[in-house]
């Protein structure tokens, strides 16, 4: 009997520490029962079956508490208690400790662990001491004691290295990491979690969803919202299937609170609710307060906070303080001071609003920011200069923003300084010169351009699995061509996408960024070559226009940002319907033109007009709002003939006009299943003496990118694809494969001018934080002065005719914005915008 529930013993554990919670209890069952468990009529104390006995409920106490039920998981402990043997006590203890961590009580926990670590060193088991180690590493990280919890996980994964327990050994990495991630060294800790995926997926699957949360959590971190929430759910889900229902319920937590930040206040609120329902029920108290908390916050963004709003929240905080919890309790309270600035109650705020942010990481950054804001608000409730705070805290946006090589993170940093930088547009709106909007737009967009590229393409991991890509993609047109099925290639095709950029993701920052420019600068610049500089930006719902170039700089009011951003879906939309490649039945291309020539009419008078007289005849360069990004501008009445460039910033626009242009042989390049693309690119390389010309049948990327580093000009007529989910996997294709715009960062000199002429990839993602990404935006960002793409479908015929015409003017000395306004002239409803400068 002893032995058979030995044996089932050692099962249980084994799948308990799979993560099969529901089997792992069903077999401890199994053994209490072979055991003839009776609480009310225990082992005698000393015996064989009362040591094995206790051993079993303590391991069965823990799966209780993964399935939501702590309490009776407590009950058993207390039940072994009567009769454990001596030198299992530690493993009781630590238990006990264990249980308590993960229920909220870290402070009662530690004081378990320390009770046991002696009992333990002495008696063993020594993969239980080893994980002491590991548990105190987890416990110290609740109460954000990251250097002890870091040097406490390293311990346990030394100890467990020594004793060949593989998967404990890579669990103890995978707390090192985490560690690192939350001491702010995001890029290392997921280069950590990318090895510890790795050996999940060869040594334990079951564990894998853990990095799931792990990458969501990364990603918070940097702003990258939505992608986070997906990396939740995948891990929600799995945690409960396994039956995991604890950590379910603290990932749907999570969940909820990068759904805040992504401002979906309703879908965070409902996420919220049920995880403080999970945890409330679990007996998970200061979890549960914390998910009240974080629907209190929405309330409080959303304008939705009810009375008494400061004191419902003081007083979870204070209940927190008293269960020794400090994780996030910080921002609690500084929620509770904005909430009492806003309603007039100043006493008190200026002791909680000065005290400093302690240590490193995310959660202090995120405090300090906090911090910032609610200053700023009571500097403006008080009636005094908002701006130094609000500018102390993008700064330190900077510094972290630096910190990172990956262009989807230092666009996504940006959306942690929202709430910044929409403080200083109202009030530098409402209060300051044009000169000073314009300095605090600037501040508040495009910030990632500041940054020079990092070369992670370069990486020869990274080389060798876009070899892999390119070879997967071509596959998987094949059999779409063919029709046959490609679920299996387009996995293929994600996962190799996934590695290649966790390269990026994983490659540090370059620790420098381009120095501001000055209004004054932009407006000189914008004056001397006989343009205007049209900054557009949102403050009070209505469309803001700071005016450079002209009469001195100048604020105007426009039209309603919603109204503007759907005439801009509209022109889209009639834009690719002219676009198809079958010509229109005669009274519908009527229709659409008339929709289009009716939707850029509203558009302009709206936008256009109120700035008509300060423009007067200039060219004009327009820095759109991230909503307005899709606006073909030149397709504006009053713009149709005019030389015009849609640009990131009005600095980034001043640094292209000053970069030194490229002065390498021309490339001229064609992709495959373009009907005219071969006259095109032979016409066009005939204007360039000396360019490299790269036909259809002999394009390969590797090839055409080479071309482009250095090259003064390139012209690519290739058919592309805008990956609005994955922008760094737009790409053009080529006959051997995919370029994609993950690569042309890492050109050495790019390529001064560049026409796409036969794809929509003048289109970009905006990131959360108003950042845009994709093809073109790689491009400005690699360095390239000017891009002409199109912002739409463009039929084949039309784009070699136009191109043609183009290079032609360029050839002659025009600008690439005069030579595009040349020939548009006579084709009003084309879909090409020159972009940079």
């Amino acid at each position: 009997m002893l032995q058979r529930a030995w044996r089932l013993f050692s099962r249980g554990h084994r799948l308990q520490s799979r993560l099969r919670i529901v089997e792992a209890a069903a077999v401890f069952d199994e053994a209490l029962r072979l055991l003839g468990w009776d609480p009310a009529n225990p082992p005698p104390p000393g015996t064989a079956r009362a040591r094995l006995t206790a051993r079993i409920l303590n391991s069965r106490a823990l799966t209780y508490t993964y399935s939501g039920e702590a309490p009776a998981g407590l009950a058993l402990l207390q039940q072994a208690v009567r009769f454990v043997d001596e030198r299992d006590r530690g493993l009781l203890t630590h238990q006990r400790g264990l249980i308590l961590q993960q229920n909220g009580r870290p402070v009662d926990a530690l004081a378990h662990f320390d009770r046991a670590e002696p009992m333990l060193a002495e008696h063993g088991p020594d993969f239980i001491y080893a994980g002491l180690f590991l548990n105190r590493a987890n416990t110290l990280r609740d109460l954000g004691e990251l250097s002890k919890g870091l040097e406490s996980a390293r311990r346990a994964r030394a100890l467990f290295a020594k004793l060949g327990r593989r998967i404990n050994q890579i669990k103890a990495q995978h707390v090192e990491a985490l560690l690192l991630l939350d001491l702010g060294d995001v890029t290392k800790a997921l280069a950590e979690f990318k090895e510890v995926r790795a050996e999940y997926r060869e040594h334990a699957p079951e564990l894998e969803a853990f990095v799931h949360s792990s990458n969501a959590d990364a990603l918070l971190y940097v702003g990258m919202y939505q992608q986070a929430i997906d990396h939740w759910a995948e891990a929600i889900a799995a945690l409960r299937l396994a039956g995991d229902h604890r950590s379910a319920a603290i990932f749907e937590f999570w969940r909820a609170v990068t759904a805040f930040e992504n401002d979906q206040f309703d879908l965070a609120s409902d996420w919220a609710e049920r995880a403080m329902d999970s945890l409330y029920e679990q007996g998970n108290e200061p979890m549960a307060f914390l998910a009240r908390l974080l629907i209190l916050q929405g309330q409080f963004d959303s304008g939705k906070a009810g009375p008494n709003f400061a004191d419902k929240v003081s007083r979870l905080c204070d209940a927190l303080e008293q269960r020794g919890w400090t994780l996030r309790l910080n921002q609690a309270k500084i929620l509770a001071a904005r909430a009492r600035i806003k309603a007039g109650d100043l006493d008190d705020v200026d002791a909680v609003l000065d005290e400093e942010p302690g240590g490193p990481g995310y959660e202090a950054l995120a405090e300090a920011l906090a911090r910032h804001l609610a200053r700023a608000e009571l500097a403006m409730i008080r009636k005094q200069d908002p701006m130094p705070e609000l500018q102390t805290g993008l700064d330190l946006l900077d510094e972290y923003r630096m910190t990172f090589g990956s262009v989807e993170f230092q666009a996504g940093v940006s959306a942690l300084g929202v709430q910044l930088a929409n403080r200083g547009l109202i009030h530098t709106t409402n209060n300051g010169s044009p000169a000073e909007m314009l300095w605090w737009v600037e501040r508040s967009r495009a910030q990632g351009l500041r940054i020079p590229p990092v070369k992670s393409a370069t990486d020869p991991g990274a080389r060798e699995a876009l070899g892999r890509l390119r070879q997967a993609r071509r596959r998987l047109w094949d059999l779409q061509v063919q029709g046959e099925e490609s679920s299996e290639e387009f996995a293929r095709v994600q996962v190799l996408e996934e590695e290649i950029r966790a390269y990026e993701r994983t490659t540090p920052g370059p620790g420098q960024r381009a120095e501001r420019i000055a209004p004054e600068d932009i407006h000189d610049l914008a004056e001397s070559r006989n343009t205007v500089v049209v900054n557009l930006y949102e403050a009070g719902g209505d469309i803001r226009a700071i005016l450079a170039g002209g009469k001195g700089l100048k604020h105007v009011r426009l039209m309603p940002l919603d109204a503007a951003a759907e005439l801009g879906r509209r022109l889209g939309a009639d834009l690719d319907a002219l676009g198809k490649p079958f010509r229109l039945p005669p009274r519908l291309q009527t229709s659409v033109e008339g929709s289009l020539r009716r939707n850029a009419a509203a558009l302009a008078e709206g936008i256009w007009e109120p700035i008509a007289d300060y423009v007067a005849d200039r060219q004009v360069v327009i820095v759109p709002h991230s909503r307005l990004a899709w606006v073909p501008w030149p397709l504006l009445p009053q713009l149709r003939g005019r030389p015009v460039t849609v640009s990131p910033s009005a600095e980034a626009w001043w640094r292209s006009v000053h970069r030194s242009a490229a002065t390498g042989p021309a490339l001229v390049a064609a992709g495959p299943a373009l009907s005219r693309a071969g006259g095109e690119i032979e016409v066009i390389a005939g204007l360039y003496p000396g360019a490299h010309l790269i036909t259809a049948d002999k394009s390969d990327p590797e090839l055409v990118l080479r071309a482009l580093d250095g090259a003064s000009v390139a012209h690519i007529a290739a058919h592309g694809h805008h990956e609005p989910d994955n922008v760094l996997f737009s790409r053009l294709d080529f006959g051997l494969g995919p370029l994609n715009a993950y690569e042309l960062l890492s050109l050495d000199q790019p390529p001064s001018h560049v026409v796409l002429s036969s794809c929509d990839l003048g289109r970009s993602t905006v990131a959360v934080g108003n950042e845009t990404l994709g093809f073109t935006a790689a491009l400005l960002h690699a360095g390239t002065s000017t891009v002409v793409s199109s912002l739409g479908r463009v039929p084949d015929d039309m784009a070699a005719e136009m191109m043609i015409e183009y290079h032609q003017h360029c050839a002659k000395g025009a600008t690439p914005a005069e030579a595009l306004a040349a020939v548009g002239e006579r084709r009003p409803w084309h879909p090409f915008v020159a972009f940079g400068a």
